[in-house]
Parts: structure tokens; sequence; C-alpha cells
């Protein structure tokens, strides 16, 4: 009883510390590093975990954007959103754009266009 206890606390300290790693990495703010560095000095296995996923962290800083966000986890358990083919490519979808805003730029440009050869295609039939 006293193994699965532990083994709970050490799943619920990393994932923590990734919640921690992650929101640093995104938006910190005074406010949210302050609240870090006091959950830091709560307990050793803060630290401990904290580290671990920093170093995970550094050593994808050598992967590509697409292959990080591939490896971002999938939702589990019974509140998760289902997770059927169609949300996979609306994920895979999202990350690719989301992460290269030249490629939206691009995209805009193109639907514009052709919008544009549409209209005047359109209009030269009416007019001809």
């Amino acid at each position: 009883m006293a193994e699965q206890h532990d083994d709970e606390r050490v799943r619920r300290i990393d994932a923590q510390a990734l919640e921690w790693l992650l929101k640093l990495n995104n938006d910190a703010d005074a406010r949210s590093e302050s609240a870090f560095r006091a959950w830091l000095h709560i307990d050793p296995d803060h630290e401990a975990a904290y580290a671990r996923w920093r170093r995970e962290w550094e050593a994808l800083e050598g992967i590509s954007a697409e292959q990080r966000l591939a490896l971002r986890p999938q939702p589990a358990g019974k509140n998760a959103a289902p997770c059927g083919w169609l949300r996979r490519v609306q994920d895979v979808c999202a990350d690719f754009w989301l992460a290269h805003p030249a490629r939206r730029l691009a995209l805009g440009g193109a639907l514009c266009l052709l919008a544009g050869l549409f209209i005047l295609g359109g209009l030269g039939r009416y007019l001809g």
C-alpha cells in the first residue's frame, strides 16, 4: 500500500514538474516564476523532477519544431476529448500552420489570388 502511494506521489510530482517547465517556457511572468520557486522549495523531489524534465527539454533542442509538436502527448482518460482520426488530422494541420507563420501568409495570398481569378473569370463571362 505504501509503495502504491509513493508511486502515485512520484507521478504527481513528475506531472507538476512538466507543467512548470511548459509554463515557464511559454508565458513566464514574475508571479509564475515566484510560484515556481516556492514550489521548488517545498520538497527536494520537486527540484529533482524539474531537473529531469529540463534535461529532456534540452535534449529536444536539436529536434525540429514539427518533430517536437508530433511528440506532444495525446489526451487520455475518461474525461479526455475523443482522439479519432479526424481529431488527429485536425491536430496535425493546426500544428503545421501554427508552427510556420510564413505558410499562413502564403496560403492567404494563394486564396486571395484564387478568389480574384474566379471573380474576374465570372465577370468576363458576364460582360462577354
